[in-house]
């Protein structure tokens, strides 16, 4: 998955950051900030890490906040229109500009738009049909509480172009350091030679043992089934989340919060547990709670042959119940 670094200095960002950035999520580099009176986008498909410094070289000295996002592909193609950030609304159209970045597996949408990514999709059939009419949304409590819930662990960051505010979403789904916020540390360190100690700020260049996570499994991801509906809730100028939520998420509400639920460190579960998630579910599951993990491997390398039969039999009655298969 992707990585947004959200800086309160752009100045201080370090180009070792930088560098381990693009080369675990070399598929597009973008960024926003507010200078002038109103918000500044870049994006670009860099083919090289020199592309990136160049780049980087027009705004390494501007000693404001901004909001970058290095994409790993995992829905629509890999071009520059894919790339972060999104525009949510404008002031020609909706006199108010915001714009979107976003970090997950999939955000949950109609997948519609041909060879668009999810976050394109959920921009236009989700968060613009209901910013559109109230902008200042954004700022509601009630409202930001019902995104994250809707989108499990994935990460949005917001910048509002009438007040230079952004607004995080799942913030604590991240990881806060000084005067830098990014949404995970794990694309950072996929173990293929370029991993970024952030507490040191040195690169190893020697790769791990390749596993199905740094392999790229990411690439293609579509572990929600989004259909469209000629009868879809869904239009440029009408939108019903109380029908989108009971209809088109009703199915993903429950795993995804479980996931979430399961990302809390120390956290005990069993294998049962995570029947229905997806691999890029479990995978965030592993990185954010990894005492609950080690609890679980300990028990199983040393369960005796009764206690390995009984959990066996309750994964299959679970996966049973819940209409898992052995892909999940």
């Amino acid at each position: 998955m992707c990585l947004i670094i959200k800086s309160d200095n752009a100045s201080e960002l370090k180009q070792n950051l930088l560098t381990s950035a693009y080369h675990n999520n070399s598929d597009g580099f973008g960024g926003m900030f507010l200078a002038d009176g109103k918000i500044q986008t870049f994006k670009h498909l860099p083919k090289t890490e020199g592309d990136v410094v160049s780049l980087w070289d027009k705004y390494k000295d501007m000693k404001i906040p901004m909001g970058l996002h290095f994409r790993f592909t995992t829905n629509g193609g890999t071009n520059k229109s894919n790339c972060h950030p999104f525009e949510v609304l404008n002031m020609k159209q909706h006199n108010r500009s915001i714009w979107v970045m976003h970090n997950g597996p999939q955000l949950p949408t109609p997948m519609i738009d041909v060879d668009k990514s999810d976050t394109h999709q959920y921009v236009k059939w989700v968060l613009r049909p209901m910013l559109a009419h109230n902008p200042e949304l954004l700022y509601n409590a009630d409202w930001r509480d019902m995104i994250e819930e809707s989108i499990g662990s994935d990460k949005l960051l917001f910048l509002d172009g009438s007040n230079g505010k952004f607004t995080i979403i799942n913030e604590d789904h991240g990881e806060t350091m000084d005067n830098m916020w990014l949404s995970n540390t794990y694309s950072i360190q996929r173990g293929m030679g370029s991993d970024y100690d952030v507490k040191t700020d040195t690169i190893s260049t020697q790769p791990k043992a390749i596993t199905s996570y740094n392999r790229g499994w990411f690439h293609g991801y579509n572990g929600l089934d989004y259909t469209y509906d000629k009868d879809s809730p869904y239009d440029d100028n009408e939108y019903d989340y109380a029908k989108w939520s009971s209809k088109a998420n009703a199915k993903n509400i429950t795993t995804r919060e479980r996931t979430t639920d399961l990302c809390d460190d120390n956290t005990p579960y069993n294998l049962s547990d995570l029947v229905g998630l997806s691999s890029a579910d479990i995978s965030e599951v592993v990185y954010h709670n990894p005492q609950g993990t080690s609890n679980l491997l300990n028990d199983l390398v040393n369960a005796d042959e009764g206690d390995m039969y009984d959990a066996l039999d309750d994964l299959i009655e679970t996966r049973s119940n819940k209409g898992g298969t052995k892909n999940d």
